[in-house]
């Protein structure tokens, strides 16, 4: 068993982290991650045991995936019910927003319960995403969809729960990200990493490269550089698990990118902006990393945290990781969305 003594609980070490929301703020993000915790814990436990031949019922087809889905979603609702702080949620598995209190203001909470769950039948990390938006004092009558689509840049803390060999949490709460580690014995989660700073280059890179006919031409581009060394990187390796959160969870360790562009089959993107691009992107900034999406209309680069959402469910295509490679992928769209220029007539 781990020594607790030596290592602090995540609620212990909220109470002592440094950032610059107020005390207040500070003692409701501590009481909402108490939750948070209870959930993930529950759902690190449940995830455990559909690993075992019949705990299900049965082979883990795309039928027993779903009823897992629909129970981690269940799990993080229930584990949040009777937080005070928080008057609606939004979730993956959720068509409308989940309303706790009618008008009271308080906090939202979004996430997506279960990320990767098809992979759970080969036994590979599954993933939750979890996001606490700034608290809102009124809704002017009833909560509806539109009080609930925030720019990230209204968050006030995020982060993954990663379900591997261990279960671990990274989050941050508007200032350094810090990683706990859940100790199944007593049952808390420790602080294990502290101040993950993501590095400025990338040893490795993971994306869907299956999908690469249907990828734009920029994306490709930079793919293919990406694969040769050069005098400001290393060739990049292709590491690719296909749970966000896993891929994602070892780029803030070691550096990487996880890229995910639109396609021809979904030109508008596959990952949902309010309750995954979102979290991610405000939990690789405060790392020291980058995030960025591309405007539908124009397609220029746009910073994932300043996208104001239109839907609850709404896709975008999302790039992020480490500073200088993600900056450079961004430079290439900027350039190709500039107006062409006309050669002048003498």
């Amino acid at each position: 068993m781990t020594d607790a003594k030596k290592l602090m609980t995540l609620t212990h070490y909220l109470k002592h982290y440094e950032t610059s929301h107020s005390k207040e703020v500070m003692a409701d993000i501590v009481n909402i991650m108490s939750a948070i915790q209870v959930g993930a814990k529950m759902i690190s436990k449940t995830v455990n045991r559909a690993g075992l031949g019949g705990s299900f019922g049965g082979s883990l087809g795309g039928g027993m995936v779903r009823k897992l889905d629909v129970l981690a979603n269940e799990t993080m609702i229930d584990a949040m019910a009777d937080c005070h702080q928080v008057y609606v949620m939004a979730s993956e598995e959720s068509r409308d927003p989940i309303i706790l209190r009618d008008d009271p203001g308080g906090y939202e909470v979004v996430f997506d319960p279960l990320d990767g769950s098809q992979n759970i039948d080969c036994n590979m990390s599954l993933g939750t995403i979890f996001g606490i938006y700034e608290k809102t004092t009124s809704t002017g009558g009833m909560t509806s969809e539109k009080n609930v689509l925030k720019k990230g840049t209204k968050l006030v803390a995020s982060g993954i729960v990663h379900y591997g060999a261990a279960t671990m949490l990274v989050m941050t709460a508007g200032g350094a990200v810090h990683g706990f580690i859940l100790d199944q014995d007593i049952g808390e989660f420790l602080l294990a990493r502290k101040r993950i700073s993501i590095p400025r280059r990338a040893p490795i890179y993971s994306t869907n490269e299956s999908a690469s006919d249907e990828w734009d031409p920029i994306m490709k581009q930079f793919m293919q550089s990406a694969k040769k060394s050069s005098k400001s990187r290393k060739a990049m390796k292709s590491r690719y698990v296909g749970t966000m959160v896993a891929d994602v969870h070892r780029s803030l360790l070691y550096g990487g990118l996880y890229l995910y562009p639109s396609s021809k089959s979904a030109p508008l993107g596959k990952v949902r902006l309010l309750y995954e691009c979102n979290p991610i992107a405000f939990l690789i900034e405060k790392a020291g990393g980058k995030a960025f999406s591309l405007d539908p209309k124009t397609g220029k680069p746009v910073r994932v945290l300043e996208i104001q959402p239109t839907k609850l469910h709404q896709r975008i295509p999302f790039f992020c990781g480490s500073y200088d490679d993600i900056a450079e992928l961004e430079q290439m769209y900027a350039k190709a969305s500039e107006p062409k220029k006309l050669p002048s007539k003498l």
